[in-house]
């Protein structure tokens, strides 16, 4: 089935686009976000802007509890790129270690009282992802810098090693459906190998984020400086062309309920499919971007970014006084609930990459964030309790 395109010449701040037909949307539009119109038969829409929320006075949150990661996390030429929780006990966790040609893929596991190191095999490169559906599927690839990417299954008793061409961008899960991106393409498991299931990208174009259910397949990717997501479904991929901004993550909740975030304009972007069109709610502003997306359910979906506003909190200070900080930079976390937007900020200073996921059959939530350490940077983990 040949895909679809529809180019929407707005200015990232509101978005609709022609679809394939969808039944009903029974999921409720985040609120401040007014109807889109139609796309013109030209592909493009004139649409105002929505107001931004307003800014509420954002303090540090005690409900984020630093938890010890592994013995060397302090030290620098190390960061976290992903983490998955399959319940309350197993999480994993993927990174990286080391500089420039020393770059190697890391992973950890939770086993319910403590993070441990798990030995990656051939892992050279820094690129870094992984996703499970429960404590017996879980998949995560690494590598890819220097040959193709480490790819391993965990069944619950042993990783095992798969090969799969090119470098592996992201990995997504859904029962027995895998589904892994390269730079150009989509490849899915067929319980012996991956497969090529669709080619999206080529010389202009890079696949980035992935995640997929119920039959649904969700792509983000950049082509230029455009950012462009793919929706997969029934054979075919219906393409939408963003004007500006970069997106960092995607997440289907339900095929009429999918997030993306990234940021524009030095300003993050959230951007919500309700099953007919991409909206962008006004969300509080503050001069950085959003990195990850998890959500418990269609009203509790949590959202994590780096914020260059934010006071950077000072390591080892106990006082609690929100005045107290070495430098700007941290990260915010916000929170909607189906009808209104928070937002908190755990203690980390200045920070470069957070991660945000939910620990299934509970309320809490990970975040791994990666704080600046000299030139390079460190891994600092929190629980929010």
């Amino acid at each position: 089935m040949r895909s679809r395109v529809a180019v929407l010449a707005v200015c990232l701040v509101m978005l609709g686009c022609a679809a394939e037909p969808r039944p009903a949307a029974s999921t409720p539009s985040p609120s401040g976000t007014p109807a889109v119109p139609a796309p013109s038969a030209s592909g493009t829409s004139a649409v105002p802007a929505p107001s931004p929320s307003a800014t509420p006075t954002v303090k540090f949150s005690d409900r984020w509890v630093r938890v010890p990661g592994l013995p060397d996390d302090d030290e620098w030429e190390r960061g976290l790129r992903d983490v998955s929780a399959a319940g309350p006990e197993p999480a994993w966790a993927v990174g990286y270690t080391g500089w420039e040609d020393g770059v190697a893929t890391s992973l950890r596991v939770w086993d319910g009282s403590r993070w441990r190191a798990v030995p990656v095999r051939g892992g050279l490169g820094g690129l870094a992802s992984i996703d499970s559906d429960g404590p017996r599927n879980a998949w995560m690839a690494g590598g890819g810098f220097y040959g193709s990417s480490v790819v391993q299954h965990w069944d619950g008793h042993a990783w095992r090693r798969h090969r799969v061409r090119g470098y592996v961008r992201d990995v997504a899960v859904d029962g027995r459906r895998t589904v892994v991106i390269s730079d150009t393409a989509v490849l899915t498991w067929n319980g012996a190998a991956f497969v090529t299931e669709r080619t999206l990208g080529d010389n202009e174009t890079r696949l980035l984020a992935v995640d997929t259910g119920a039959g649904h397949t969700w792509v983000t990717g950049i082509r230029g400086d455009r950012p462009v997501i793919w929706h997969g479904y029934g054979g075919g991929y219906e393409k939408t062309v963003l004007p500006k901004g970069s997106l960092n993550a995607i997440l289907q909740i339900g095929p009429d309920d999918v997030w993306v975030v990234g940021g524009a304009d030095e300003r993050p972007l959230a951007l919500h499919w309700d099953g007919r069109s991409w909206r962008r709610p006004a969300i509080p502003p503050w001069k950085g971007d959003l990195k990850s997306v998890t959500a418990f359910g269609p009203d509790d979906v949590w959202f994590a970014g780096e914020d260059r506003d934010a006071p950077a909190w000072i390591e080892g200070d106990t006082s609690g006084g929100d005045d107290d900080y070495d430098e700007s930079g941290g990260i915010s976390i916000l929170h909607w609930d189906g009808r209104s937007w928070t937002r908190e900020r755990p203690r980390v200073r200045a920070a470069h990459h957070a991660v945000i996921e939910r620990i299934p059959g509970t309320s809490r939530l990970w975040l791994t964030v990666n704080v600046e350490n000299g030139d390079s940077e460190s891994i600092v983990t929190f629980r929010r309790e």
